[in-house]
């Protein structure tokens, strides 16, 4: 796929097709085609390219979504321009240091951001232009260009950097090719076979940019892109129903409120046929309830995967409430699957050193829990600036690279993997080593349990407990009573002495479900008394 041209492509063979129908308020919707938006795009190349900027340079995006920030988005593209994309809720402060190590040369925002930029100095030492969609549109005078304008790059020029979310430390800047992007989307396209005919609800405004250069329709029902826990899901459900959405990419979040406001109210999704979710692991009675809203034959769809390389693995939701659940709850893990065709997926003994080059005997035989490593053309090659962060992530395969993903987790015989947790949250006790997924699903499966939190401090496991909304008066003695009765069956979840309740985890910013349990350790430190 050249991403470069395919914008214009689709525009010549389906011009009146809608790219964008999106909303700024709860009744109001409006259509973009896609030959709307490539002349849209083709304004903001003419602009930028007006302002003197030449093809490598690269550009903080702190310009709010809209219309107009994914049509810039193709421009930058189109000039070969790198776009460095930051999620602004990481924090004023994480949002200095990423940008002040991407040293981009060009700043891209709105009033809000450039006063931001302005007051906490964000590239102060790299920014030569400040500029805004505004002022780029000014500068054409809102006219097309004569001809079209197009950078020609390679399979290696870069495309993007894209910083993690940093749920585990400062996030780090993944250099994304062109080669990167397409085999990310070639491979989306046929784990899923997904048709051009189709009509997507994005989550991000990442995912609606993949949207355009698969040829689909995106459906967006705030523009704003809320944070998937601020999620409307009245008028998500809605824009659902009204448009007639085939597929959408949730976080588990996101179900979550899909299915406390829709059950209730009996609503149905007739049209939606694949839901795909990721960025932590649905919990079982999470996807239970939102299976709720589909018809029997739709598909509800788990993706492991990561910033560095999306899609590794998949599973459908009926072989893990079918089979796999019931494992979890034994301490096996959490099933995410096989990997995808194009991913090449391996286990590796856990270490926290750097690994320069890659042998077979690295890898650990079947049903042995190991560092998750993962190598194919979608697979982000460096982290920029980073240079000991690649040396510990990175492997040298021949030409190739292999990514160390920082999970750990096993396949099984069928050719499965268990995700069993982030490597750096095992806890280390006297008497061996826990995985935070395999203790955590066996907590999971008390009905009263919407989540649990494996933590250690001085080497001593304590188990954070947050429970199902309904249940968040009940009598905790009598829970953590029925926890420890619970942990009797399984010698590893015997260890665990500490039970402790939240109303709420701390999450990622990202996807609003990834637990963030150095949170809940600091928290244990500083307040001694949680005990």
């Amino acid at each position: 796929m050249d991403l470069v041209t395919r914008l214009d492509e689709l525009a010549a063979q389906s011009p009146d097709k809608p790219a964008f129908i999106f909303s700024n308020s709860p009744d109001h919707w409006e259509t973009v085609t896609y030959s709307q938006l490539a002349d849209l795009t083709a304004r903001l190349t003419r602009g930028l390219l007006a302002c003197g900027l030449t093809p490598g340079m690269r550009a903080a995006l702190m310009t709010p979504p809209s219309v107009e920030f994914f049509a810039l988005a193709f421009a930058l593209l189109k000039a070969g321009i790198v776009p460095v994309i930051i999620d602004p809720a990481i924090g004023f402060r994480k949002v200095t240091e990423c940008i002040n190590e991407a040293q981009p040369e060009i700043f891209l925002g709105n009033s809000l951001t450039h006063a931001l930029r302005l007051v906490f100095g964000w590239g102060k030492d790299s920014v030569k232009h400040n500029l805004s969609i505004r002022r780029l549109l000014q500068i054409t005078n809102y006219q097309p260009p004569d001809s079209p304008l197009i950078t020609h790059c390679s399979s290696l020029t870069p495309a993007a950097i894209i910083y993690t979310s940093g749920s585990t430390g400062l996030p780090k800047g993944a250099l994304y090719t062109h080669s990167n992007f397409a085999a990310q989307m070639d491979m989306l396209v046929q784990t899923f076979n997904i048709q051009p005919d189709e009509i997507d609800l994005p989550p991000f405004p990442l995912y609606a940019l993949i949207d355009v250069l698969v040829g689909v329709t995106s459906v967006i029902p705030d523009i704003r892109f809320p944070v998937p826990g601020k999620v409307d899901a009245a008028r998500t459900l809605s824009a659902i129903q009204k448009f007639g959405v085939t597929n959408t990419f949730a976080s588990p979040v996101v179900l979550d409120r899909l299915a406390e406001y829709g059950v209730p109210r009996k609503v149905k999704l007739p049209s939606l046929k694949r839901v795909i979710t990721a960025g932590a692991p649905a919990p079982f009675r999470v996807e239970e309830r939102f299976k709720e809203l589909l018809l029997e034959d739709a598909c509800l769809f788990g993706i492991y995967g990561a910033t560095e390389v999306l899609p590794i693995t998949v599973i459908e939701s009926r072989e893990v409430l079918g089979e796999t659940r019931h494992k979890s709850a034994q301490g096996a893990g959490i099933c995410v699957g096989r990997p995808v065709d194009g991913s090449k997926v391996r286990v590796i003994g856990i270490s926290d050193s750097p690994i320069d080059a890659w042998q077979d005997s690295l890898e650990v035989r079947i049903n042995q829990i190991g560092e998750i490593t993962v190598k194919g053309p979608a697979v982000t090659r460096v982290y920029i600036r980073r240079e000991d962060d690649n040396r510990l992530a990175k492997i040298r395969e021949g030409d190739e690279i292999v990514h160390r993903t920082g999970d750990v987790g096993y396949f099984d015989e069928q050719g499965r993997l268990w995700y069993c947790g982030r490597e750096s949250q095992r806890v280390q006790t006297d008497d061996g080593t826990l995985f935070t997924e395999q203790i955590e699903g066996i907590f999971n499966a008390h009905p009263l349990v919407y989540r649990t939190a494996l933590v250690g401090v001085d080497k001593e496991p304590l188990l954070w407990v947050e429970l199902e909304p309904h249940a968040r008066n009940a009598n905790r003695e009598k829970i953590k009573s029925e926890l420890i009765q619970l942990a009797h069956f399984y010698p590893r979840a015997g260890k665990i002495g500490t039970f402790l309740f939240m109303k709420k985890f701390p999450t990622d910013v990202r996807h609003n479900s990834k637990i963030i349990r150095e949170e809940l350790a600091r928290r244990v430190k500083t307040n001694p008394q949680n005990r």
